[in-house]
């Protein structure tokens, strides 16, 4: 079983417009479509689509807590989140016919000492039963930057593996912990080290700088670009091939899924590298948040290439 943390969840809503977006008018919307929102989330729906089981936990709270649940048993989603009186909040994607996404992100609503208390116990509970667990995103009013840190902790102490995949100072303090995987993109991964990183040359020095301080994989996605991977096996470039992109969102969350899967599954670095990526590019040709076809992802597998670089 994969276990996804989410602490500042939320009901992510993608409006599709008819038109392009028009500042300062009153836009139409075609088609609106509610998921269950968060990083984590989002992975698991990966997880699902991939055809393990998977375990969705975090925060929750108030009549949007309720709705969020909901959307995650119409998915077949399991869930055992730490229930608060903080109502969860809300996320809006603008996707007009151009393939523009604008997005407009609520924060999260904040959180007692007694609330992380609670999930922090939770963590340890559902590191006992995961095969991996990953922590996504951000997290509410409230937590302390080095959060994660401590929960990072709760699953290393259970002996099992972990992803964390969150951006900012909870990255920089939550890598400290050495999670067993990060999957930072180039700003985050020179803002870790301290200098800009850039070229192709530039994003493998510094992954398996990263790598070496004790982080056993360490992923750059690099966007269109693909993305690099240093683990002990060496370092790995992989390309996926050209799609039309519809909704891109949620794609670095569906790859932290399909890692969590093949990591599980015991593959090499360099298969999970393509298995994962070939999921990614699945999920921005739907529309749907975090949701995407396997058979497609099973395509886009056999055209993905994956060859060590150093």
């Amino acid at each position: 079983m994969i276990a996804t943390v989410t602490l500042n969840a939320s009901i992510d809503k993608a409006y599709q417009l008819a038109c392009p977006l028009v500042d300062g008018t009153v836009m139409r919307v075609a088609t609106c479509i509610d998921n269950a929102g968060g990083k984590g989330m989002n992975a698991a729906r990966a997880v699902a689509t991939c055809g393990e089981d998977v375990l969705a936990t975090g925060f929750v709270g108030g009549n949007n807590g309720n709705l969020l649940c909901e959307l995650l048993d119409a998915d077949g989603i399991a869930h055992d989140f730490v229930h608060v009186a903080a109502e969860t909040r809300c996320c809006v994607n603008v996707l007009d016919p151009n393939g523009v996404s604008t997005e407009f992100l609520e924060p999260g609503r904040p959180v007692t000492e007694q609330d992380m208390d609670a999930m922090t116990a939770k963590i340890a509970e559902v590191a006992q039963r995961a095969d991996v667990v990953t922590f996504n995103g951000s997290a509410p009013v409230g937590v302390e930057k080095d959060v994660y840190v401590d929960l990072i902790a709760r699953v290393r102490e259970a002996g099992k593996p972990c992803i964390l995949d969150t951006s900012g100072e909870l990255l920089m303090r939550g890598i400290e912990a050495l999670p067993t995987m990060v999957k930072p993109n180039t700003d985050e991964i020179g803002q870790i080290l301290g200098r800009s990183v850039s070229s192709l040359d530039e994003v493998i020095a510094a992954a398996r700088e990263l790598h070496e301080r004790g982080i056993a994989q360490v992923v750059v996605s690099l966007g269109g670009d693909g993305a690099v991977m240093a683990c002990d096996e060496g370092v790995f470039r992989g390309l996926a091939p050209k799609i039309d992109v519809v909704n891109p969102v949620g794609a670095g969350d569906t790859m932290v899924g399909a890692f969590a899967c093949a990591m599980s599954r015991g593959l090499g670095c360099a298969d999970q590298l393509a298995y994962a990526m070939s999921c990614a590019s699945a999920n921005c040709m739907s529309a749907s948040t975090g949701h995407f076809d396997m058979a497609v992802a099973r395509e886009l597998l056999a055209g993905t290439t994956v060859e060590r670089v150093a």
